[in-house]
């Protein structure tokens, strides 16, 4: 599983500026929590959010920014046994997570262009089309929920 935060972007409605990313990588299931910042607290509080719907991983891997190096987030993964992977410094591509930020973006910013409401308002359309589009998996057919649910 990968996560990564994207933001920030402007505040919305209910005062958050980022959203806290993972996709489950051999399903690329996505989920998304909306926080007002990245301190160590949010992201702890946004992962076991996404978790308690999706599991916890075996591994994930993250880029080196301080809210996933941190000493309470390191206690977090080890508190629940997952080994954590983080991306290089030098190398931040190789973390796929990065292109996702472009898609991502992009699509919030469409749907609020066209409805006129704000990007947290427009989450959950943008990440019911992520898990039910079917280029993700195309040589296989099947949807990124249909894959991650098993059904």
């Amino acid at each position: 599983m990968n996560i990564d935060a994207v933001g920030p972007l402007p505040t919305s409605s209910k005062g958050n500026s980022y959203l806290l990313i993972a996709i489950c990588m051999s399903s690329k299931y996505t989920d998304a929590i909306p926080v007002a910042d990245i301190s160590s607290v949010s992201v702890t509080d946004a992962l076991l959010a996404i978790y308690s719907w999706m599991g916890l991983p075996r591994e994930i891997q993250s880029d080196m920014g301080t809210s996933f190096t941190s000493f309470l987030t390191a206690e977090f993964f080890d508190r629940f046994a997952i080994k954590v992977a983080h991306s290089s410094v030098h190398h931040p591509q190789s973390n796929p997570m990065e292109r996702f930020h472009r898609t991502i973006k992009r699509m919030l910013k469409v749907l609020c262009l066209e409805s006129g409401q704000d990007w947290e308002k427009n989450l959950p359309a943008t990440l019911l089309a992520l898990r039910t589009i079917t280029y993700w998996l195309q040589s296989r057919g099947t949807f990124p929920w249909k894959k991650f649910t098993h059904s």
